[in-house]
């Protein structure tokens, strides 16, 4: 890779300040051979700037020709005078562009080709109300609806490690192949010369080309399903495979060179079989292997997993990424995220609880904490395909949830008349204190610690057990008392939960609840007693509707099953507070628009901000939505801040860094389209992108579903931007789009231990889609389409460096220094898909695309 040309384009990051004037700020006017150079502050999303110089102030004087690039605009000839008033215009890209772009990236998980073009023609605001709909959306990611055979294709570039090929499963099982071809270089289009004899199995199999072994003799051509052409190949085994002696082989008749690049691609039928194919040449310099029940880009096998219970926290975080990456849903996988990390919970807690407290064995605690995680995202997900989802309804979710009872300890909490002390057990504190702190109300906003002590009372009792099947959705069942086998003769082997059937879920238990009154929200003397005849009143900067309300809450259900209002009592409270109105319409605008919002303003205040005032226009909606029905809808809050003149403007265009997740999707997104046959440019293996030491985890420690710290992961750059994490992130685009990153694992050319699995992207088969009648072979043509592609908010002015740059890297050798004229070389070539790939992970690496 050209290191000179990546060192520049890094160097490239002051050019991305965004400013708030309205006209470019002139930093400094010089003249060199009488020629006048303006250097100025950038703006957002301009097309072009223009430059018109004067004798006299205030004249709009005449247009200057000149040169811009980066910052620096210069005139092409000497000036008539050494003196004169210059003036600097910049011309905006079209405004539905640049929020087209801005929508894309901020609720959804990055542009992808498909989608740019679909916003020009559908428009931003018919975009908005789709995603406000997703339950309109047409989506069965997660579903299995071919009826008929679907196959699948692999294509997977390394080196010549050996001449012979193997082709096998991980146990016994069968498999239908179809068209494999191995060819020299890097790419494949179809027209290469074939290295394998008879790879569409047009030809009966004979020594000569496929040869079977004493595990596979009953393998076979065959008709039955078909790929191309009139045959294809029936693999079968009685046993694992692993090598020529237990595979089909076949030996390459030209001897491969361990020093060349050679791609081998082939078809696979996708059926339920839960085996892997592989296919590899002894000595590993190409291995493919592959699913059968699908490639790594189906969440279908994550799906199915999480739905009996079997899944690993690695198969929650993989079928989360699939649908941010896949979705069409794209607001609501945005959505969906932005609770996980609100309403933060643990998977390591919930693991430890049910290994040292529940008793389930190793094996069985990693499942069921991945469950309870499962269970709790699934529930928002269903909730927010109701058109009148209210923050109520997520918070309820959240806090009936079992693995948030047991993150914050309240399955452990009791209030209940201790009968050694004289006295009530002092409830745990820490849901209590996080539900005002974090989950609700924001940091000393409307409560003090005595409401916290009041409020833990409230939860006293919540806890988790293990249920009948059929009861679990009843929070006053008992442990169930179902066997597994009943005929033990040891009792504690016949009653340990190990030997019982049910599910667990959350429960309530009256005798650990504290039934004693509860004055919510209420003031105190100044020696701290509670004054039950004076509730707190909402504080006067937030005005009306608000400012004087009282929002004192007393509960007194008593020590019954009534005892666990206490809790909802609470949560349909809180949700609607103004407070909590304040506090996540302002965790929703630094989500979408950007990180300078805070909770806090005086609304009366005659000098407003407008990020005080979208605040406030959130809370109205909130407040009182068009629909008339009840407080707290989130698709009314979302369409106020997305239909905001604030989110409209072009400076929230690339106002915020992309997190370690938005990173890795908005990479993968912006080179996927499909192909015509059925194959992408670009596909995501979800399981190496979130395992330890993929991406997510070396470019921040963003561990999906198991942070330790109730406050979520950071919306802002200052959690995510650092050197090291950077360099993480250019090392993974780097690592991606070298050649050989192929729809399988173990690339023979990857030049770094990055866990990418099958993740790749293809920029040219991208343009060779996208770039018609030889455009592709154009350094300008290719340089513009990927600088529009990635940086779709940014004008062209704003990316004069970037394609100048980009333009040279492309007309020189690998070598950076060796001029190389990009049109000499032929799409397909080793040569040209390295120099595409290089400006691909060039562009990819640039602070510019950092940003969302």
């Amino acid at each position: 890779m050209k290191l000179f040309y990546i060192g520049c384009i890094l160097g490239m990051a002051l050019g991305w300040v965004r400013g708030v004037a309205e006209t470019p700020d002139i930093f400094s006017l010089t003249w060199t051979n009488g020629r006048p150079s303006l250097e100025f502050r950038l703006l957002p999303s301009v097309s072009e700037y223009r430059v018109r110089v004067s004798t006299t102030l205030g004249m709009p004087g005449s247009p200057l020709a000149g040169k811009q690039l980066g910052t620096v605009w210069t005139a092409e000839a000497a000036a008539a005078g050494d003196s004169g008033f210059y003036r600097l215009e910049a011309l905006p890209l079209a405004a539905e562009t640049v929020r087209a772009s801005t929508l894309l990236n901020r609720i959804a998980y990055g542009p992808t080709p498909d989608a740019l073009d679909r916003l020009a023609t559908l428009g931003t605001d018919a975009y908005i109300e789709e995603q406000l709909a997703p339950e309109k959306i047409s989506e069965n990611l997660d579903e299995s609806t071919e009826t008929d055979p679907v196959w699948r294709k692999v294509t997977i570039t390394g080196t010549g490690s050996s001449s012979k090929l193997y082709v096998y499963l991980n146990g016994a099982g069968d498999a239908y192949l179809d068209d494999f071809r191995l060819v020299a270089g890097t790419t494949d289009n179809g027209t290469t010369a074939n290295l394998l004899i008879n790879g569409d199995f047009e030809q009966p199999l004979a020594t000569a080309n496929w040869t079977t072994t004493t595990n596979t003799l009953n393998s076979a051509r065959t008709t039955d399903y078909v790929h191309g052409g009139n045959a294809s190949f029936h693999l079968v085994l009685n046993a694992a495979g692993s090598t020529g002696t237990d595979a089909v082989v076949q030996t390459i008749p030209t001897t491969l060179n361990a020093s060349t690049p050679y791609t081998l691609s082939f078809w696979y039928l996708a059926q339920p079989l839960t085996r892997q194919l592989t296919v590899r040449l002894s000595g590993s310099g190409i291995v493919a292997t592959v699913p059968l029940q699908g490639d790594a880009e189906s969440p279908i096998p994550y799906y199915a997993r999480l739905q009996d219970g079997s899944a690993s926290i690695g198969d929650l975080r993989a079928w989360h990424v699939h649908h941010a990456v896949q979705s069409q849903r794209q607001l609501a996988e945005v959505f969906q995220q932005f609770l996980e990390n609100h309403f933060v919970t643990e998977y390591s807690k919930g693991l430890t609880y049910f290994d040292d407290r529940a008793g389930l064995p190793n094996a069985w605690s990693g499942p069921e904490s991945t469950r309870q995680e499962f269970k709790e995202n699934l529930r928002w997900r269903q909730a927010f395909l109701n058109p009148q989802c209210t923050f109520h309804d997520l918070l309820k979710i959240s806090a009936e949830s079992p693995a948030m009872i047991i993150y914050l300890d309240t399955v452990l909490s009791r209030g209940d008349y201790d009968t050694t002390t004289k006295t009530n057990r002092i409830a745990n504190e820490n849901y209590a204190r996080e539900l005002c702190e974090l989950f609700a109300f924001g940091v000393d906003n409307g409560y003090e610690q005595g409401d916290i002590e009041q409020i833990s009372r409230a939860w006293t009792g919540w806890t988790v057990e293990l249920l009948a099947t059929n009861q679990a959705a009843n929070p006053f069942a008992t442990r169930t008392t179902t066997m597994i086998t009943s005929g033990l003769t040891n009792a504690t082997e016949r009653n340990s939960v190990t030997n019982l059937l049910g599910l667990w879920s959350f429960r309530y238990r009256t005798d650990r609840h504290d039934p004693r009154i509860k004055w919510v929200f209420y003031e105190r003397d100044a020696q701290g007693n509670i004054l039950t005849n004076s509730p707190k009143t909402v504080p006067a900067r937030f005005g009306p509707p608000w400012a004087g309300r009282p929002y004192g809450l007393k509960l007194s259900n008593g020590s019954t099953t009534n005892g666990i209002q206490d809790g909802y009592q609470i949560v349909r409270h809180m949700a609607d507070q103004p407070f909590a109105q304040e506090y996540l319409s302002v965790k929703l605008c630094r989500l979408l628009v950007h990180d300078n919002f805070h909770h806090g303003y005086d609304f009366t205040d005659a000098e407003t901000s407008p990020e005080e005032s979208l605040v406030h226009d959130c809370m109205l909606a909130w407040e009182n939505p068009t629909n008339g029905g009840s407080k707290g809808q989130m698709r009314e809050v979302l369409r106020v801040l997305l239909k905001s003149d604030l989110f409209r403007n072009p400076n929230t265009a690339a106002a915020k860094v992309k997190t370690p997740l938005e990173f890795a999707a908005s990479t993968l997104r912006a080179f996927r389209a499909s192909k015509p046959d059925g194959s992408l440019t670009a596909s995501a293996d979800a399981a190496s992108l979130v395992a330890s030491g993929g991406l997510l985890d070396r470019a921040g420690r963003m561990r999906l579903f198991d942070r330790a710290e109730p406050d979520g992961y950071a919306e802002d750059a200052g959690g995510w931007i650092s050197a090291g994490t950077l360099s993480e992130r250019l090392r993974y685009v780097q690592s991606l789009a070298l050649a050989g990153a192929g729809l399988a694992t173990g690339t023979g050319v990857r030049s770094s231990p990055d866990s990418l699995g099958s993740s790749r992207i293809d920029p040219s088969a991208l343009l060779a889609l996208r770039l018609t009648n030889g455009a592709n072979r154009s350094a300008e043509a290719v340089t513009d389409y990927l600088l529009r592609l990635l940086f779709p908010s940014e004008g062209s002015a704003n990316l004069s460096q970037y394609r100048a740059i980009s333009i040279q890297f492309l007309n020189t050798t690998d070598n950076g220094t060796t001029p190389s004229e990009f049109a000499s070389l032929v799409p397909g070539t080793k040569d040209y898909d390295t120099r595409v790939r290089g400006l691909a992970a060039l562009l990819l690496s640039s602070p510019r695309f950092q940003e969302q």
